[in-house]
């Protein structure tokens, strides 16, 4: 989705557009966790422009299929994506890294800037949205996915789910720091 600057006027301008299931599958390939879209992302999004300055504010929810980190069960997630960015034209963005001290090993002060974390630039009159909407879905993806929250997962031993039904096997791990004293003990 790209948007043309001039297009936004004094009251602003709003957008919705549908990101393809197959366009969301190429979004998230690779993560970890295997997601997988269950359907079209339908976002919707509002524009401010102040003097050069674009402020964007969007809203999708993305519905993905994973495995449980648990039990590897599939579950559907429902993952809200709300963001807000503003885009600076390139020319203005102040680049603080640049001017940062620096060392034989890189910079000597951090190097991330928490005012600029929330603006991206842009050249020319249009605003290409497609990487700003793909960064924004891995990052509001969850780390470690489960079914449920009390997931009691797979035995270690058997492999059973145990959320089904306990399987009896023997999952205690002894402490390896008293080991020496299980021969003495028998």
């Amino acid at each position: 989705m790209r948007v043309n600057i001039d297009e936004i006027k004094d009251v602003g301008l709003r957008r919705s557009w549908d990101v393809p299931r197959e366009t969301l599958d190429e979004i998230v390939a690779g993560e970890p966790a295997g997601f997988h879209a269950r359907g079209p992302v339908h976002v919707d999004a509002s524009f401010e422009k102040v003097e050069r300055r674009v402020r964007l504010s969007a809203h999708a929810t993305v519905k993905v299929e994973v495995a449980c980190g648990r039990c590897l069960t599939p579950v559907t997630v429902d993952v809200p994506v709300d963001f807000a960015l503003a885009f600076v034209p390139a020319d203005e963005y102040r680049d603080d890294d640049a001017e940062r001290p620096r060392d034989d090993n890189g910079p000597s002060a951090a190097t991330f800037d928490p005012d600029a974390a929330d603006e991206e630039t842009y050249e020319g009159k249009v605003i290409d949205l497609d990487p700003v909407l793909r960064e924004q879905i891995l990052l509001a993806l969850p780390n470690y996915p489960v079914c449920r929250e009390g997931c009691k997962g797979l035995c270690t031993v058997c492999g059973t789910n145990l959320n089904e039904k306990e399987c009896g096997c023997d999952r205690h791990v002894p402490d390896p720091r008293w080991a020496g004293l299980k021969d003495k003990l028998q």
